[in-house]
This record gives structure tokens, C-alpha cells and sequence, in this order.
């Protein structure tokens, strides 16, 4: 039989949540037309507060189920695999059932502080989704942890079709009775996409069911170990041969243990990731949140009229971090499988392979975040015209030439996004937790600090917002990296390893620009856009490949393993 390598599920879930991110770009373009900026502006008033809850309720459990079930897999341990799976499921909805009445409760004076009282209708209808967004990830969490990422980008796509074809009916049916109520069609949209996404990864997970337990061989861990007899005629969890013989001894020597997790043992085992899991995924929904309530009301203190400080706030949160989130979910799917991944290894001991493992996605990482940093910035303008054009207006101020000065200067917040998040998930999976933490709690503090100082400088608006992002990004990933390199052994064999990729990367720019300049005068924009990507990044690929960035060992990582059949039994070859 043929398995796929972590390199295979990491392309499965980066192709996948690219693919739902598109489909979510495209649905900000007809909605961004209906609403425009200003609604748009209120539309991202909720969502902050609303990634905040999810990720505080689901995020850090999803990550603790994932890594733990790794950990069950490598020993072949069925039952704590599925303890695990039920405590993280009763763990997350018992948490989002607290914090969804909350949120219906302030609902208002919620709104009413962030400035703009018409956002209060969202909230209530968003209410519902926190439930289910929090059950679904962890779903996710423990599809991820066997290793099985096709569950989890299906959901994912078909949630971002149907938000697309609800919200948008809903928006635009709802537009006639004001922005406030179209924006509410458009939440409503969100929570029905929950609903459906929800029954589609309930269905795969039964569907998928038998499928998981193939890979068992036994329920026990193997090798012999000492245990007190006092402690075997005590514990109902652990099941060991032991005659009568045996029980006048102080110590019995087992072949053959299983340990089951009591409801209590799992909960601790989930909380001791959870806990600084959760701490360090909240810390940059909080920065979005606090920002949702500090950037307008800096901007109208300013001078800025109401109007102009939602347009360009939304500006900001609608539309050009919507862009710069496309090629950080492709970041995304790496990190996500990796945690699994080097999870499985950490677990089996393998110093030297938990070395090579973290060089690998550390090389992953650097080279697509340059490809994607080079795409972004070249065709910053084009981008937003050809997605946005319609729904960017000039009546107030010139909303194109802004959202593209954005753009262009959040394109390096690609770099350092892709680093801090493959850093992050290096540092839950060797059970360093703690890390990203710290480095993001340091980091949001001078992020806030600065976001209050520039944004209310009217030469600087609202790119003081962007300037303070970049400086929160780029410090928070030189923390982790200088605590990683400390913890973690490993080491790049040339200067062609780490560079390779920045020259490769500043020569197709260069080649970008030049062409794309030439080719828009005789073809339409968007025909040069895309030939000039193309061709700038496949010398980027030929520049990268030659330039032996990857070893061989590393190259044939990105192949599948296989299994082969021995005695009626799965045996898989480490690759």
C-alpha cells in the first residue's frame, strides 16, 4: 500500500486552503461591491472579535489533539487516540458555549466601543458559528494528528462555496433595508457555511472511521519494563500478565504494556499543549481585535471624518490582509502538517531526524515565502484592480492608489508571517509551547504601542498600522528563531542554502518588472500578469533547484513512501 509523506499531506492541505482562500478572495469582490468600503469597514468590525473567540476556544485544542494523536499513532495506541479525541470535543464545546451567550449578552456596548453602533446585529448573528467553528476544528485537529488531510480540505472548500452563495444572497436581498442589514445577510452567510461544513466533516470522519484503525498492529506499547506490583494490583488502566508467582515480588518485569488514559489523564495530556498553544494563537487575534477598536477612533481624533476612517480601515482589514492571507495559508498547510509530522518523530526519540526535519521545512518555508513576497509585491496594483476594480471608488479618496500602497508594504509581512508560523509549529511539536508565547506577547506589545503612535500622525494614517505589523511579525520571528537555534541542532551546509533563494528571488523581480512593464503596453494587464508570473517563477524554481538549496535526502522527501505487506502485517518503511 502506499501512504502519503508529510510532504504530500502538507501540498494536499496548502493546495486545499489555498484553493478555499481563493474562493473567499473572490467572495470579497461582488460583496465588497454591494457593501462597499464602509460596509466593508463594518464587516470587519465583527470578524476580529470573532477570530479571537474561535481561536481561543478551538485553536490551541486542535494543536494539543494533533499532536498527542501523532503521539498515540507512533505506539499504535487505539483507545487513547479516541479518549483523546472525545475529552478535546467535550473541551471545545463547553468552552464555545461560554463564550457564544457572552457574546450575545454584550453584544451592544460591544459594538457601541468599537464605534460604530450597527455592528451589534452581526454578533448576534454570528453567535451560532463559535460553536460550531470550534467543534469542526478540532475534527480538523484530529484528522490532522492521523496524518489524513483530505477531510479537512474538502470541509474547508465546500464551507468557502457555501458562504459565497448564502452570503451573498442574503447580502444582496438584505442591502435594501440598509448597510447594517446587508452586512447581517453576509454574517448569516458565515454561519450556515459552519452548519454545512460541520455535517460534511461529521461525514468523512464516520466515513473514514474503519479506515483509520488499519495501521494497528496491536493496542500495546512493546519492550520491557519494570513496574511496582503494588501499582499493577492497583491500577485498572494498566493491563499486564502477572501469575501468582510473581505477586510476592516487589517488581514485575512486563513484555507487553497498555496503558489506558482515564478521562483525567487525557485532559491533562491536551492542557499541557493546549494551554500554551492557545496563549500564543490568541495573541495575534487580539492585535486585529484591539486594532478593530483603536485604528477609527485614532484616525477620527486625526481629523479624519467617520466615513473616510471606516473606508480606509477597511481598506486595511477587507481587502489587503484578505490578499496577504492567500499566500500565508499555502505557509499555513506546512506548519500544520508539520506538527503531526515531527510530532510521530520527537515521540520515537530520533535526535538526528527531528534535526533534519526542522532544516527541511525551515529551507520549504524561506524559498515560498520569497516566491510569494515577489508575486505580490510586482503586481500589487494589478491584483486589486483586476479583483476589486468595481467595488474601489475615488469619491472620497482614491481607494485604489491606497490599497495598493498597502499592499505593497504589507507584501514583506509575507517573509516574516511564513517564518513565525513554521517557527511556532517547530516549537509546539517539540513541547516548547511556551516560546511562540512569550516572543508574540512581547511583540503585540510594541505592535500596540506603535499602531497608537503612527496611526495618529496624519502624514502616516493608516499605514502606521502597517508599519507596526511588520515590526510586530519580523521581531516576534527573530525571538523564536534565536530560542529555536539554541534547542534545536541544526545547521545549513553552505551559504548557498540560505541565500540562494533571496538572489534567485531579487533576479526574478527584476526580470518580473522589466517584462511586465514591456508586455502591458502591447497585451492587455492581465495577460502580461500572468505570463510574467509564470515566467519569473519558473526561473525562480530553475534558480532555486540548481542552486542546491535541497540535499538529495531532502528531494526525496517530496515522493511517497510506501508500505509493504510482510506476513499479513503493515510495516512501514521510514522514509
Amino acid at each position: 500500500m502506499k501512504s502519503r509523506s508529510f510532504v504530500l499531506s502538507a501540498i494536499i492541505l496548502a493546495l486545499g486552503g489555498f484553493f478555499a482562500k481563493a474562493i473567499g478572495a473572490l467572495y470579497k469582490i461582488p460583496l465588497t461591491n454591494i457593501l462597499g468600503s464602509s460596509g466593508m469597514g463594518l464587516y470587519y468590525l465583527i470578524f476580529p472579535v470573532y477570530s479571537l473567540v474561535i481561536t481561543f476556544c478551538s485553536s490551541g485544542i486542535s494543536v494539543g489533539l494533533s499532536t498527542e494523536v501523532a503521539k498515540c499513532r507512533k505506539m499504535r495506541h487505539r483507545y487513547n487516540e479516541q479518549k483523546l479525541m472525545r475529552v478535546a470535543l467535550v473541551l471545545s464545546f463547553v468552552l464555545s458555549l461560554i463564550f457564544a451567550f457572552i457574546i450575545l449578552i454584550i453584544a451592544r456596548p460591544l459594538a457601541d466601543a468599537q464605534g460604530n453602533v450597527n455592528a451589534s446585529l452581526g454578533y448576534i448573528a454570528i453567535a451560532p458559528a463559535i460553536i460550531i467553528s470550534s467543534i469542526i476544528a478540532t475534527l480538523r485537529g484530529y484528522f490532522q494528528g492521523v496524518e489524513n488531510m483530505v477531510p479537512t480540505t474538502v470541509s474547508m472548500i465546500i464551507e468557502q462555496i457555501v458562504k459565497l452563495s448564502f452570503g451573498l444572497i442574503l447580502a444582496h436581498k438584505l442591502c435594501i433595508y440598509g448597510i447594517q442589514y446587508a452586512v447581517l445577510g453576509a454574517i448569516i452567510g458565515v454561519t450556515i457555511s459552519e452548519v454545512v461544513a460541520l455535517i460534511i466533516i461529521s461525514i468523512n470522519f464516520f466515513t473514514f472511521k474503519g479506515q483509520l484503525y488499519y495501521n494497528y498492529r496491536n493496542m500495546c506499547y512493546k519492550g520491557k519494563k519494570k513496574i511496582k506490583i503494588k501499582s499493577l494490583l492497583k491500577s485498572k488502566d494498566i493491563v499486564c500478565k502477572l501469575t501468582q508467582s510473581n505477586i510476592k515480588k516487589r517488581y514485575y518485569k512486563c513484555s507487553s504494556i497498555h496503558v489506558r488514559y482515564s478521562t483525567k489523564v487525557a485532559l491533562g495530556k491536551l492542557l499541557k499543549v493546549v494551554v500554551p498553544a492557545t496563549l500564543s494563537s490568541i495573541i495575534i487575534p487580539i492585535a486585529t481585535m484591539i486594532d478593530s477598536f483603536i485604528i477609527i477612533n485614532l484616525l477620527i481624533k486625526s481629523g479624519y471624518s467617520s466615513t473616510i476612517s471606516t473606508s480606509l480601515y477597511g481598506l486595511w482589514g477587507g481587502i489587503v490582509q484578505t490578499l496577504i492571507s492567500l499566500p500565508i495559508i499555502v505557509i499555513a498547510g506546512v506548519s500544520t502538517s508539520l506538527v503531526p509530522s515531527l510530532s510521530g518523530v520527537v515521540a520515537g526519540k530520533d535526535v538526528e531526524r527531528v534535526n533534519r526535519r526542522v532544516q527541511f521545512f525551515i529551507k520549504i518555508t524561506w524559498v515560498l515565502a520569497v516566491a510569494m513576497f515577489i508575486v505580490v509585491f510586482v503586481f500589487a496594483e494589478d491584483i486589486l484592480y483586476f479583483l476589486y476594480g468595481d467595488g474601489l471608488h475615488s469619491d472620497v479618496i482614491n481607494e485604489l492608489y491606497y490599497a495598493t500602497k498597502m499592499l505593497k508594504m504589507a507584501s514583506v509581512s509575507i517573509i516574516y508571517f511564513a517564518f513565525m508560523q513554521t517557527f511556532t509549529a517547530i516549537l509546539q511539536s517539540i513541547g516548547k509551547s511556551h516560546i511562540p508565547f512569550i516572543s508574540l506577547l512581547i511583540s503585540v506589545i510594541v505592535r500596540v504601542l506603535l499602531t497608537i503612535v503612527l496611526v495618529s500622525m496624519p502624514s502616516i494614517n493608516i499605514f502606521g498600522a502597517i508599519i507596526a505589523q511588520s515590526v510586530f511579525l519580523s521581531l516576534s520571528t527573530i525571538l523564536m528563531a534565536v530560542y529555536l537555534k539554541r534547542h534545536v541542532d541544526f545547521e545549513f551546509n553552505s551559504w548557498k542554502e540560505l541565500f540562494s533563494p533571496l538572489i534567485a528571488g531579487a533576479g526574478s523581480m527584476a526580470i518580473m518588472l522589466l517584462l511586465h512593464m514591456g508586455l502591458s503596453n502591447i497585451i492587455h494587464y492581465f495577460i502580461s500578469m500572468i505570463i510574467t508570473a509564470i515566467i519569473g517563477l519558473i526561473i525562480f524554481v530553475i534558480w532555486v533547484y540548481y542552486g542546491k538549496v535541497f540535499n538529495e535526502r531532502e528531494k526525496k522527501q517530496f515522493f511517497f513512501r510506501k508500505k509493504s505487506l510482510t506476513n499479513g502485517k503493515n510495516k512501514q518503511k521510514v522514509s
